[in-house]
């Protein structure tokens, strides 16, 4: 009986010690002081497209970023109504993602996708019916894509891979060109 009680302890604390390290993993993404929106929020207003320059070493604007992309961002507010994105997808390769200010990923689109070069997308809340935001497509449009947000606030990043060095001005006066602002 002597051994078993021990025993008993040992496994009591290892299943605490899990519970709090499961605990400890979980909140963090929370408790991060330069999350994504911290370090994008001083670039720029909301509602409008603000292009990253290309990337240097120890001037990256987040961590990880690939130095044969271009990027651009938006941080939409959806509290003033739609939000809509045009602009140029050059190449299948370009791509947009859409997350939650606390960096969840809700949306993405290639431009593989994409039946035109032309892009244009509607940024509303999950809860406004298509309609409500006003979303008619342009005659130069062969579609609108609809993105509905679960969130009142996030960020559109858009993501121009090269093909090779030579292909950066052109990527970066695509991404100059794109729009982000409020629908009108």
């Amino acid at each position: 009986m002597q051994l078993r009680m021990p025993l008993l302890y040992v496994l009591l604390c290892l299943v605490l010690a899990g519970l709090i390290h499961i605990a400890a993993v979980l909140s963090l993404p929370s408790l991060a002081p330069k999350n994504a929106w911290a370090r994008l929020v001083p670039l720029g207003p909301s509602n409008t497209m603000i292009q990253i320059p290309a990337l240097a070493p120890a001037k990256e604007v987040m961590p990880m970023m690939a130095p044969d992309v271009r990027y651009a961002f938006c941080r939409f507010d959806l509290a003033e109504g739609p939000v809509r994105l045009k602009g140029a997808v050059p190449n299948d390769l370009w791509m947009i993602a859409f997350y939650t200010s606390e960096g969840e990923n809700f949306y993405t689109v290639s431009g593989g996708d994409m039946k035109s070069a032309l892009l244009d997308l509607v940024i509303a809340k999950a809860d406004q019916p298509v309609a409500e935001a006003g979303v008619d497509a342009p005659e130069e449009s062969d579609e609108v894509f609809v993105v509905k947000s679960p969130v009142e606030q996030g960020i559109a990043m858009i993501r121009a891979p090269l093909s090779g060095p030579s292909r950066a001005p052109s990527a970066e006066e695509a991404l100059k060109a794109t729009s982000c602002g409020p629908h009108t």
